[in-house]
């Protein structure tokens, strides 16, 4: 469950545009900034939490998606999901650029570890499979000329920052993400609804009131990333941009899976003085 979960952040995530003005660089803009969401299904609230942040560390930034299981579904099944993304400026700080995403998965003694490291130089990605500490599996892939790969988290800050261009009614985004073990290339596809298509549809939330302007979006993400029957997701965020909302339909057993941001934290990272701004 704790992949359905993580999945749904994750889509939440990549719908911010950007929140600032200009800044010197994607990773001045973000450094230093988390996102909390709370999880539920069915009638069940707050049955696991996760966390989003990025840090800066020497020439690189990384980008830390932690979740895990709490309360009675902890103790039924205990799972943690981890994913990192170390990153590179690119195009004079003006996106990021994956060059590595590790995700680490434990159910209960389970272990599982996928690594996939992108080199563009040489333009092929590695990647590595591990269970129970041992590798299971390894393979190259050509990157192909021209082509970029945004992992997940990657393409949160990518996009926030405008590299796909801006969020307005209507509008569509085609994001690559990284390509499956056979080479088959996997897309997360958008939509932002017009505010006619908004006000025929119903979210029941039950937690934070809904602000007094909002945005919705589809998200098309594949049926097998988090084993859903349609594949799909809607995810609301306030006018400032900020994703507070989610649901993915139809998860096989559980039924709609609502993710909810519960705190976030900003530090505005300019030729100024810091600053912080911290919301529950």
């Amino acid at each position: 469950m704790q992949r359905v979960l993580s999945t749904v952040l994750i889509v939440l995530a990549i719908l911010v545009t950007p929140l600032y003005g200009e800044a010197a660089s994607i990773g001045e803009k973000f450094s230093g900034e988390s996102y909390s969401y709370t999880l539920g299904f069915w009638l069940f609230d707050d049955v696991a939490e996760a966390e989003i942040s990025l840090e800066k560390k020497g020439a690189y930034y990384v980008a830390t998606l932690k979740a895990h299981t709490k309360g009675f579904l902890d103790f039924i099944r205990h799972r943690e999901d981890s994913y990192t993304a170390i990153m590179e400026e690119v195009d004079g700080g003006r996106r990021f650029r994956t060059v590595k995403f590790e995700k680490n998965i434990k159910l209960g003694k389970k272990v599982k570890k996928t690594i996939t490291v992108l080199d563009y130089k040489e333009k092929i990605i590695r990647w590595q499979k591990w269970r129970k500490g041992k590798k299971i599996k390894e393979g190259t892939l050509p990157i192909p000329e021209g082509t970029v790969y945004d992992c997940p988290l990657t393409a949160f800050y990518n996009f926030r920052f405008g590299v796909y261009g801006a969020i307005k009614e209507g509008a569509q985004y085609r994001i690559k993400t990284l390509p499956k073990e056979d080479g088959k290339e996997i897309e997360i596809y958008l939509r932002i609804l017009t505010d006619k298509e908004k006000v025929k549809r119903r979210i029941k939330k039950k937690k934070n009131p809904f602000p007094q302007r909002y945005y919705f979006a589809d998200a098309k993400i594949p049926k097998k990333l988090f084993d859903s029957r349609s594949g799909k997701v809607e995810i609301l965020f306030d006018e400032a941009l900020i994703p507070f909302f989610a649901v993915a339909r139809d998860v096989i057993f559980f039924g709609d899976v609502r993710g909810e941001l519960i705190k976030h934290k900003v530090e505005q990272n300019d030729n100024t003085e810091p600053s912080e701004k911290v919301s529950k």
